[in-house]
């Protein structure tokens, strides 16, 4: 039953992640840089992400966030700036 609820919260927090970094990679008209890695395992589970970029009307942006989920609860932290 643990396992399942692992899964579960690794789910709820990879997939809003992934979705909202393919809207956010279409939305930009400008250079663009993406760096993500996802790990999962009997543990939990854990994603670092880094982007940077510019929007369409010219402002630029840069985004850094970790989010982790295992046997003790879920935890996220993020740093971002824009111009």
């Amino acid at each position: 039953m643990r396992s399942i609820a692992k899964y579960v919260a690794v789910g709820a927090l990879v997939t809003p992640l992934v979705i909202g970094t393919a809207g956010m990679a279409s939305a930009n008209d400008g250079p663009a840089y993406e760096k993500s890695q996802n790990s999962a395992n009997l543990n939990g589970g854990e994603r670092t992400e880094t982007v940077s970029g510019f929007t369409p009307d010219g402002k630029a942006y840069f985004l850094t966030s970790t989010k982790k989920a295992g046997p003790t609860g879920a935890t996220g932290s993020g740093t971002g700036s824009h111009s």
